[in-house]
């Protein structure tokens, strides 16, 4: 892993992680895992820019950013594949994926240029008033 000019790290255990991308909770739940554990972590994949053609309809502006995220997920997906984890979903229109790593890979999936951040999965809560 690179360092980069004005970037923070901070150490937990032997690893180092790029503060910017590992959430707080994240980094707290690594300090608990032993190092071949597996854990569930979201990666927010970078966002594409927006290709929307002048007319298009509103499906065909849902097919293009389906394919921009396709595109954009593809090499953050091989990634975790090629450090032994597995892809466990996708949401296209958020622009996640939910994977299962162990704890030494997570430092290794923050320094790809394509995933934004990594959180731990959270359960989403209805805004009811």
């Amino acid at each position: 892993m690179g360092v980069k000019a004005g970037t923070h790290y901070t150490e937990i255990g032997r690893i180092l992680m790029i503060a910017e991308k590992i959430s707080q909770p994240l980094a707290e739940s690594l300090r608990n895992q032993e190092s071949d554990d597996l854990m569930d972590v979201i990666v927010e994949i970078a966002a594409p820019p927006a290709d929307d053609a002048p007319g298009s309809s509103q499906a065909e502006k849902i097919a293009s950013r389906k394919a921009a995220f396709a595109q954009q997920a593809q090499p953050v997906s091989d990634k975790i594949r090629r450090l032994g984890g597995e892809l466990t979903g996708q949401a296209w229109i958020n622009g996640s994926l939910r994977a299962r790593v162990t704890k030494n890979a997570v430092p290794a999936l923050s320094d790809e240029a394509l995933a934004a951040r990594l959180d731990l999965p959270r359960m989403l809560q209805a805004d009811v008033k």
